[in-house]
Formats: C-alpha cells, structure tokens, sequence
C-alpha cells in the first residue's frame, strides 16, 4: 500500500495509544460501529485489511476484472465527481482507493489533471465517521500534491431506517447540483459481515440509493467490494440493485434464507471470489485476504 496511505494510520494509532492493540488475527469481529469501543477495535485491525482488499480492485494486478479497474481510472481521472460511500464506517475503502490514485499519478502511471472530490460519508457510528475524517486529513496535503482535492461531509444516518436516509440522500443531490457535479460513484465496502439478517434492513435504503443515481441527469457508477460471501443472497441483492440502477423491471422480494428476484433481464453471473496477498505493513509479514467485487453504471 502507498507509504503515505500506511504512515497516517500508524500516526493516528499511535496519537491515540492504539498501536499497541494492533492485532488482526485476534480482533473481535468484522463489523464495526455498533459502539465507539466496536468502532475503534475495527480502525484499527480491519483498517488495512479493507484498505488492502479495495487497492487490489482498483489496481487489479492480475488483469482478472480489467473493465472495474478502468472504472474506476476513468471516472477519477479529471473533473468534479461525488463519491457517496454508503455504510462508509472509517473509510478505508475510499480513502484507499483515492491513496491509489495518488500513488499513481506521483509515479507518472496516469495524468495529473485536475480532480475535486466531494465526499459523503454516510454511517450510523459518529465514531467510525470521526475516524474517518481524521485518517482522511491527515492525507489530504499529500492527496492535493497531486492535484486531487477532496471535500468530506460527514452523515450520521441509519440506513436501516428509510426516512432518515432519504432525507440525507435529498441534501447529498442537492448539495451536488448546487457544485453543478452529474458524475457519481457510490462505494460499498464490507457490508456483508452484517450477514443477510442485518443487511436486509438495508434493502429500501440502497435501492432508493440505486434510483436516485438512476437520474437520466447523471452519469452514476456502483463499485461494490466484498471478502468471500459465498451465498446467493448477496447475488440476487447485487442484481436487484444494478436493475434499479439501470431501470428495468423486476420483482424482488425475500424467500427462506435468501431472496426471490423475477425479470426478464439477463441476471449477472455470480461473483467470483479471489484470494491475494498483501504486505501487513505495522506486522512485517504477509496476510491473506479474500475479495469479490462488482460494478455496474446507470447506463
């Protein structure tokens, strides 16, 4: 990962007198935020673990899902764009995504052409946000040495509660058309360690999420990255809302342990999951890490 990227977590876990709690193999669970305590433990054993699994995404080493990662180049290239990052938690899939493309313009792989990132951090954990936003500060000089300026606004919303996120959702456009900013890219990272039974109150807010970005007026990607879920819950989920995104007809409705989707639509395939290694940079050792990934446009 980008040292930059490595050296601002170290510093806010070591500001904090966390550094020493550092241990991934040993940490509680894999969702964090429920409780400031939860939330903590999760930036910092899981930080880089997700860090880690969104780099190899968006980099794609091995050339398996060539079109995600030129997605992803393309709509952070140049321009204005909104990244709403649902369930955003401390961040580490955007910020390392955006480390990424740091990283790649210093080295001269990309143009460095002017780009504005306005930001939405959407989660119900204040405390998973505040971590967010102080990781985030920390790279933004390095971030606008390459020409990439990011705007953070922070919302402290229950996704599992549709009103709520709707009223958040109508300020994100609005605030949005007031930039005059049409591209978007909404990222989800990790949400699946919630389990089907806490990602299903969910549902009514990520396809609001998916129809909203469905605009004729805006030009809206979905990057959707995972660990291994293995079950066809989250397939029929990932469908229903790519259906919404591209506004096609379909009924969607739960069934037994996963959910029942009818269209005419040719249905996506299931995701493949992928291993990789990756270099733990606070324990000086190789890790094992497990990723699915899908992305889809509104057009």
């Amino acid at each position: 990962m980008p040292e930059p990227l490595v050296d601002a977590h170290r510093d806010y876990l070591m500001e904090n007198g966390w550094l020493g709690k550092y241990d991934p193999a040993g940490s509680a669970g894999t969702i964090g935020g429920a409780s400031a305590e939860e939330a903590c433990d999760h930036v910092v054993n899981r930080f880089l673990n997700s860090a880690a699994r969104m780099q190899y995404v968006c980099s794609d080493p091995k050339d398996e899902q060539a079109d995600v990662r030129d997605a992803v180049l393309d709509q952070l290239a140049e321009g204005r764009i909104h990244v709403i990052d649902l369930a955003a938690g401390n961040g580490a899939g955007t910020i390392s995504m955006l480390s990424l493309i740091c990283e790649l313009r210093r080295a001269g792989s990309i143009p460095t052409l002017p780009l504005n990132v306005s930001i939405s951090a959407i989660d119900f954990s204040p405390a998973a946000l505040n971590h967010f936003a102080a990781i985030l500060h920390k790279l933004s000089p390095w971030l606008a040495s390459a020409g990439i300026v990011i705007e953070l606004n922070l919302f402290n919303c229950d996704l599992t509660i549709l009103g709520d996120f709707s009223e958040t959702l109508d300020g994100i456009f609005e605030h949005a058309r007031g930039r005059d900013v049409r591209r978007f890219l909404c990222v989800i990272s990790a949400i699946s360690g919630a389990k089907k039974e806490g990602v299903e109150p969910m549902i009514d807010s990520l396809k609001l999420a998916a129809a909203g970005l469905s605009h004729s007026k805006r030009s809206s990607t979905w990057l959707w990255v995972e660990p291994h879920v293995g079950k066809s819950w989250f397939t029929a989920l990932a469908d229903s809302i790519q259906l919404t995104l591209k506004k096609i007809k379909h009924r969607f409705s739960p069934k037994g342990d996963s959910f029942s989707l009818t269209t005419d639509n040719p249905m996506l395939k299931d995701p493949e999951a992928r291993s990789f290694h990756w270099s733990d940079p606070h324990m000086g050792m190789s890790a094992l890490s497990h990723v699915i990934v899908l992305a889809f446009k509104n057009r």
